[in-house]
């Protein structure tokens, strides 16, 4: 009930008893005895034989008074109402100082509708496509170099979009919103020149940092070496250093790094711990790369030309590069610890080990520069035999393999693809088929191999596709299922692996599902992230 019509209630049982007590008789020598409850008791006192007790002006007043008072607090309830819309409520929001709030010029330029829904600042969007695929409503989309809110009304105060914005100041804000905003788990660092708070003298670049996009790396693994130049020129010599800089990790923003170092006569140390541009390497040599957004200006050391290209000769190109510039780096060794020098001295002592080799090597370096990835050592499946030795072609090998390094390595095998990421998505549609074009309007998304050369491909789902499958992915991928040419099993595992079949079974309950016919297992799941190794260097990643 509420409070309007409990007080409605409360005054009409009032106004009753008055107008009983007032339309009794009298006793019949007028007056009152002097005790009302006696009278009342004795019948001196005693109600009228009216309707309901009440004469016909007791029924009169009730009406007007119910009128009046319902009027009263509709008109009530409509001005608050109206109130309401034309004036924002207060929101009660905790303090939140991970957020960043708007100011009012940016709230005057793209504040929009009093409701909770996302805002795109263009001026800080890289074009990363993040916020989009983070949105589960459909309120954003791509337009060009940005991301665009195409369906605000369709805002449901999700705030995944603004999480996920890689960039800081944020590009994309939830503005008129009362829920928490969580801060992305990713390490803090100087946004200008990308030293890690609390490791001072070591520098996060590259997709660890949390920032994706090519043509992003590429700028802050120059920009970073650039700056470390300048402080070093402006403090003094630490004679116990043997290097200026070590970068680990030779990935675009790696390779940026080294090359800019060689150009500006830094003694430099680099060391991937498998090959240079390994993620680039692992793809399909026809796999188009995007250089996003277009607007960003190339300041990187390697070529950026253009909206983007395939990758092979990307990688050919990148590779020429740092042949060209004299770049020497130290392949296949991994970096084991991170730590400043016990006596005081500015510098740090880097320890690596080669692959294969038990020998720990030791460096002194003046300053760190991490560009590590995110997907870091592949990820096992997990299932029984996944070791296993098989011979091909009187040549022994592998049979899992977790990159796909040339599609046309595989010709006529049965291949089974375990993963639901847009790596095992692209992998299984490119052993069936090339990719037509980059534009998924113009007609059919692929064109089928000759029959010598197609693959028999079954793509193993552990559970269900990831929320950051593109769209062309998805469209290229069905097409090759309802052609015939792609079988897929979701809320799949595979339990074991054989020498020419596999084992799969229900994720769930682990019981038995199917026994394939196979020549090799692609494990394309992901990788184990840099995470712990950046907490052994003292480099924390913020929890949700």
């Amino acid at each position: 009930m509420k409070k309007s019509q409990l007080y409605i209630t409360v005054l009409l049982l009032a106004l009753l008893m008055a107008i009983n007590l007032l339309s009794a008789e009298r006793p019949a020598g007028g007056g009152h005895s002097g005790d009302l409850a006696e009278e009342l008791l004795t019948g001196a006192y005693s109600l009228r034989s009216y309707l309901g007790g009440l004469p016909w002006y007791g029924w009169a007043g009730i009406a007007v008074f119910l009128a009046t008072a319902g009027i009263a607090f509709a008109l009530r309830d409509a001005r608050r109402a109206r109130r309401m819309l034309e004036e924002p409520v207060e929101k009660h929001v905790e303090p939140d100082t991970e957020r960043k709030r708007l100011s009012k010029t940016l709230m005057e330029k793209y504040g929009g509708p009093d409701y909770a829904h996302p805002i795109i600042i263009t001026d800080n969007c890289i074009a990363c496509q993040r916020c989009v695929d983070a949105c589960p409503h459909g309120v954003l989309t791509m337009a060009g170099n940005f991301a665009e809110v195409s369906a605000p009304d369709q805002c449901m105060e999700d705030t995944a979009c603004e999480q996920a914005c890689p960039v800081n100041p944020k590009a994309c804000v939830v503005v008129n919103a009362t829920k928490e905003i969580k801060p992305r788990p990713v390490p803090r660092r100087d946004q200008k020149n990308f030293m890690t708070e609390e490791v001072p003298g070591c520098y996060l670049v590259g997709d660890a940092s949390g920032v994706p996009l090519i043509k992003n790396a590429a700028n802050e693994g120059a920009d970073v070496i650039k700056h470390i130049k300048e402080e070093l020129e402006n403090s003094q010599p630490e004679p116990k250093a043997d290097y200026d800089v070590a970068i680990v990790g030779i990935g675009v923003a790696g390779l940026s790094a080294a090359i800019t170092a060689k150009q500006q006569n830094l003694r430099y140390i680099g060391i991937e711990q498998d090959v240079v541009l390994a993620t680039i390497a692992s793809y399909p040599k026809d796999k188009p790369l995007f250089f996003k957004p277009e607007s960003m200006p190339v300041r990187g050391a390697i070529p950026i030309i253009g909206a983007g290209g395939i990758s092979g000769e990307i990688l050919e190109s990148w590779l020429d590069m740092m042949h060209s510039n004299q770049v020497v780096i130290n392949e296949r060794e991994s970096c084991k610890g991170v730590k400043r020098a016990g006596d005081g001295g500015d510098y740090f002592i880097v320890e690596t080990q080669k692959r294969g080799q038990q020998e720990t090597i030791t460096y002194r370096v003046r300053r760190v520069v991490l560009a590590l990835g995110e997907r870091g050592t592949p990820k096992k499946i997990g299932a029984d035999n996944e070791g296993i030795q098989i011979t091909r072609n009187g040549r022994t090998e592998k049979k899992v393999r977790y990159v796909l390094s040339n599609p046309e390595e595989f010709k006529g095998q049965k291949m089974i693809v375990v993963g639901g990421g847009n790596s095992a998505v692209e992998a299984a549609v490119a052993l069936v088929a090339r990719v037509r074009s980059t534009q998924i309007e113009s007609g059919p998304p692929v064109e089928f191999r000759p029959p010598g050369d197609i693959n028999e491909v079954t793509l193993v789902v552990r559970s269900n596709f990831t929320n950051d499958i593109k769209l062309e992915n998805k469209l290229r991928l069905y097409h090759c299922v309802d052609e015939g040419r792609v079988e897929i099993y979701f809320d799949t595992s595979v339990k074991e692996i054989r020498e020419n079949e596999v084992v799969l079974m229900d994720t769930r309950t682990e019981k038995e599902k199917a026994v394939i016919a196979n020549d090799y297992v692609l494990a394309l799941v992901g990788g184990g992230g840099p995470g712990a190794f950046l907490e052994s260097v003292g480099i924390t990643i913020p929890k949700n």
